[in-house]
């Protein structure tokens, strides 16, 4: 099945947030009757109620055990317009015998519960908060993953025409307000600054410059181009983010060639140095 834009969005919609085993269902009874969870324990002795799952935005998800204290962290996409996979990575002890294909499916139930297998029995999971987006602001970066530092050109810009959204990377082709974005050179540095240094506007004046540091309004001067207020960026489990300011930290995602997408994904930047 292929998912459109709007069924990955409802998608989404749907399964972000927390979630926490609601009942179970021995596949072997003969009323498939709704078991409370809380009445039920996992192989190693913990009630399925003190397990949740966190999903986000971001496609990463957090499993937790309120009981002992485990937290692991995986991965979710959706498959079909109401299936999800994600990764266990360990989290569950599975019975022997178990499909672990099948234990990492999850598949919507009647709208509002998502459903998964452990051997003979099934596991309805209800949605217990709306959490959107893991908070990276309050995780620890690690400092560790540096590929992301260096000047970036753009390369490509998404605009919209009377054909839609479409990418250009033809200066000569884009729009008045985005051409000169072209000129930019965007800076991710060794201490963690996202810079963008764009064009000095002609006649600008050495003491017009002098004047905007000192007001805060210019963060710096270089090769002819001037930037604004530094942004952060960080990486957190093998992914990069920068702060937005606008809408706090995105996850800076790359494409096939490794350019990476900025500005909420308006603009491809191509590595120079």
């Amino acid at each position: 099945m292929i998912l459109d834009e709007q069924d990955l969005r409802n998608g989404t919609d749907f399964i972000v947030g927390t979630w926490q085993p609601d009942y179970v269902v021995n596949m072997f009874s003969k009323d498939l009757a709704h078991i409370p969870a809380g009445e039920f324990k996992s192989t190693d002795g913990v009630v399925f109620t003190a397990i949740s799952f966190t999903f986000f935005n971001d496609h990463t998800l957090q499993m937790k055990n309120s009981v002992t204290g485990k937290t692991v962290m995986g991965t979710w996409e959706q498959k079909s317009y109401g299936e999800f996979r994600y990764t266990l990575n360990g989290f569950l002890n599975l019975p022997a015998g178990t499909n672990a294909d099948v234990a990492e499916t999850l598949r919507m139930q009647d709208g509002k519960n998502l459903v998964f297998s452990l051997g003979v029995i099934a596991i309805a999971l209800k949605k217990i908060s709306e959490d959107k987006k893991q908070d990276i602001a309050k995780l620890r970066g690690d400092d560790s993953l540096r590929a992301i530092v260096g000047t970036y050109a753009v390369g490509k810009i998404r605009t919209y025409t009377d054909e839609g959204f479409v990418w250009t990377a033809d200066a000569a082709k884009a729009s008045d307000d985005t051409k000169q974005m072209f000129d930019w050179r965007v800076e991710f540095t060794a201490d963690h600054k996202v810079l963008v240094w764009m064009d000095i506007p002609e006649g600008t004046t050495d003491a017009y410059l002098k004047e905007a540091i000192r007001q805060g309004e210019v963060a710096g001067v270089k090769d002819g181009r001037f930037t604004e207020a530094a942004k952060e960026w960080k990486a957190v489990d093998g992914k990069y983010y920068y702060n937005t300011a606008e809408s706090d930290w995105k996850e800076l995602k790359s494409d096939e060639e490794g350019n990476l997408y900025f500005l909420n994904d308006t603009v491809l930047l191509k590595k120079i140095n």
